[in-house]
């Protein structure tokens, strides 16, 4: 798309960077995530996508369902809201020609009448608590669906679904697929006022009935029983295999509608299962697979981009997935000056792109020039400078 209007504020570097091609190759397309709202007015809506455009970002991921959605039909649970949110900033997509992909929350919902209607549909820990009843971190919204719930999995393939028939959009993004934290990331562990040096019982998900039954019928045990649960390799994998077949079956709905399934996931494969019991490399049925690899969550050293893309782009490789790996960048802790380094590594270590956390994270740091310039370095190729 020809550009006909100059964002002056950014000066000449930015206008450097509006002469990136729009031709938009699947290798090297640089992605931001992005928070949606009803409440966001139409020149907010037009400011991102036209600064989006302006810095070179090719697509965006709007988050759409969150953990206080707020329009919702308590009947048939239509998500009116994320449809709304969607059906809004499409025009702005189009104008600017920016790719549009939905992400709404997966296994973590929130919905108050589903609350209601079906609290057996939500994870128990190993001290017998629903997540439905307690506030697990001490946080409102962490509330978790089981995903080795027949019933569970088609409501989540409806809503997705149902996002994804929306003319124009490109894909839908799940979030949150995954078990609550069994041991939150190190680096934010002293936040949220936890010391996880093992597993404990009342962070450790999912014993509810359903999960126990089904495990006992193939295992001829209750986990309940087992000496130590989170040694029992056979139950390990029972809760990794319930989640990838669960995340599998809502990609398969969402790409039955034409739309591309993606996903936002932890760091590394490994970390993704000690953590979340995420198994990510065998999810199937999924275009691309975005790491998130915010290495200061970890307390890791930056080169750990580099190590933590490789790692996942191996997996998925000896996992013989068709998808491809996209690393995420959390803007807020990347150094001054080091984007492009950071982009680079990422590509370096076998990512097809890199993913920005957050739209918002670019706005309140004013960094606008400086990811203009890293991404028009990063898709010329050009080499990194070292400070």
């Amino acid at each position: 798309m020809k550009k006909t209007i100059l964002f002056a504020i950014l000066g000449t570097l930015m206008l450097g960077a509006c002469s990136t091609p729009a031709v938009k190759p699947e290798e090297n397309k640089v992605w931001a995530w992005a928070h949606g709202s009803l409440k966001m007015s139409d020149e907010k809506l037009e400011d991102y996508f036209f600064k989006a455009d302006s810095c070179g970002i090719d697509a965006l991921i709007l988050e759409c369902h969150n953990g206080y959605p707020t329009v919702m039909d308590e009947t048939s649970f239509v998500d009116h809201e994320a449809i709304q949110i969607i059906e809004r900033a499409l025009p702005y997509a189009k104008k600017y020609d920016i790719e549009l992909h939905a992400l709404i929350w997966t296994t973590n919902r929130c919905e108050k009448h589903l609350r209601a209607a079906h609290p057996e549909w939500y994870q128990v820990n190993a001290l017998g608590e629903s997540c439905n009843d307690i506030k697990l971190y001490n946080r409102e919204h962490y509330r978790w669906l089981c995903p080795s719930r027949s019933e569970v999995t088609e409501y989540l393939k409806e809503r997705a679904a149902e996002i994804a028939r929306i003319d124009g959009l490109a894909g839908v993004h799940l979030d949150f697929v995954r078990y609550p934290d069994v041991i939150l990331p190190y680096g934010i562990q002293a936040s949220r006022g936890v010391v996880q040096d093992k597993v404990y019982p009342q962070w450790d998900f999912c014993y509810c009935d359903h999960c126990r039954a089904e495990f006992k019928r193939l295992h001829g045990i209750d986990p309940m029983d087992l000496e130590d649960p989170t040694a029992s390799e056979e139950w390990m994998r029972f809760r990794w295999n319930a989640l990838a077949t669960q995340a599998s079956e809502i990609c398969a709905a969402i790409k039955a509608e034409g739309k591309m399934a993606t996903a936002a996931v932890f760091a590394t494969p490994e970390e993704s299962r000690k953590l979340v019991r995420q198994d990510w490399e065998n999810f199937k049925n999924i275009d691309i697979v975005f790491p998130m690899i915010y290495h200061k969550f970890y307390g890791w050293e930056d080169e750990m981009v580099a190590t933590a893309t490789r790692e996942g782009v191996e997996a998925l490789a000896a996992a013989d997935s068709p998808a491809y790996l996209c690393s995420g960048v959390y803007i807020y802790d990347v150094p001054q000056g080091k984007i492009h380094e950071f982009m680079d590594m990422a590509r370096q270590a076998g990512s097809k792109g890199v993913a920005f956390y957050s739209m918002e994270g670019i706005f309140s740091k004013n960094r606008w020039a400086e990811v203009a310039e890293a991404v028009k370095l990063y898709k010329e190729g050009a080499p990194v400078k070292k400070q």
